[in-house]
């Protein structure tokens, strides 16, 4: 029964770290238009590197060479994810945005996997991509946000391999803690550059707000459901992260979809899931054969 329970909370933490973070992009799309989307994000990655300071309590004297390296890798890669994902925001609907960001999970799973399903799944998602921005009369989308939404989902598949290493260096909380400070002073001086009429800091309390939503509280949740549930169950089920964007989106900021765009994103949705219950398969079979006895001793 624990187990179950254990199970049951995961997944509803999950969901809710889904929710609060396309709730968090869909609410900040007006502040991203009228002061800027680089400055708005720097000062919310620069917000959620506070918060988790205080949480974390990182002690940063111990850190050696090797962990600072790999941090602030990190840290750039989360600049550039969250950079490119929501100045694509400001230019295509979230759905859309979502929707292609994720082929980068996508393909950190698809590379696990052998022989057809490791080209058929990613091609079903592209396929999806394709139905979803292109139309009769051709892009149906900002041709600049797509690019950025392309950008933004290869920052993801940076971000789950180097949060791998990350976390093999030294605690999640501390790595991604020291990640978010890199990411902010990176962030900064771009969105100073670019946008320099920007009066981001006079909405601090706003921005904060929607900090401690996306990144804080989203990762939050997203450690504590990993601590309730396997890992292919919680990735099976944040696969439905696209359509929470659409919908969220559509009930927002009323940006609709037609069934044929609605479609693509089920169909990036059908390849995540097949690509996280394949590559689950592929390891259980390298298993056995490397431990041909090993359900016998499971038994036992």
């Amino acid at each position: 029964m624990s187990n179950r329970r254990n199970l049951v909370t995961g997944a509803g933490l999950a969901v809710g770290s889904m929710f609060v973070s396309q709730f968090a992009a869909a609410v900040s799309v007006p502040l991203l238009l009228s002061e800027g989307a680089i400055s708005s994000t720097a000062l919310r990655l620069g917000c959620a590197a506070l918060f988790c300071i205080v949480w974390a309590r990182p002690n940063f004297l111990s850190f050696g060479a090797r962990q600072w390296r790999s941090a602030v890798a990190l840290g750039f890669v989360v600049a550039v994810m969250a950079i490119c994902f929501y100045v694509a925001a400001t230019r295509i609907p979230i759905g859309a945005a979502m929707t292609i960001e994720f082929l980068g999970p996508l393909a950190v799973a698809a590379l696990s996997l052998k022989g057809l399903r490791r080209v058929a799944l990613p091609l079903l998602a592209v396929g999806g991509v394709v139905a979803m921005t292109y139309g009769h009369d051709g892009l149906l989308f900002d041709s600049v946000g797509v690019m950025l939404a392309l950008a933004a989902a290869c920052g993801w598949g940076g971000y789950i391999v180097l949060m791998r290493h990350v976390g093999g260096l030294f605690s999640e909380q501390e790595g991604l803690c020291v990640a978010l400070i890199v990411s902010a002073i990176l962030a900064w001086p771009v969105g100073m550059a670019l946008e320099p009429d920007s009066h981001i800091t006079s909405h601090i309390l706003y921005v904060a707000g929607l900090a401690l939503l996306w990144p804080f509280t989203s990762f939050a949740f997203e450690m504590m459901a990993l601590r309730r549930m396997p890992l292919g169950p919680f990735s099976i089920l944040m696969s439905l992260e696209p359509a929470f964007g659409a919908l969220l989106g559509y009930v927002i900021l009323d940006q609709k979809l037609s069934p044929r765009q609605i479609a693509g994103i089920i169909a990036v949705m059908i390849a995540s899931i097949g690509a996280v219950v394949q590559s689950r398969d592929s390891t259980d079979d390298a298993r056995d054969a490397r431990n041909p006895m090993g359900h016998r001793e499971e038994a036992c």
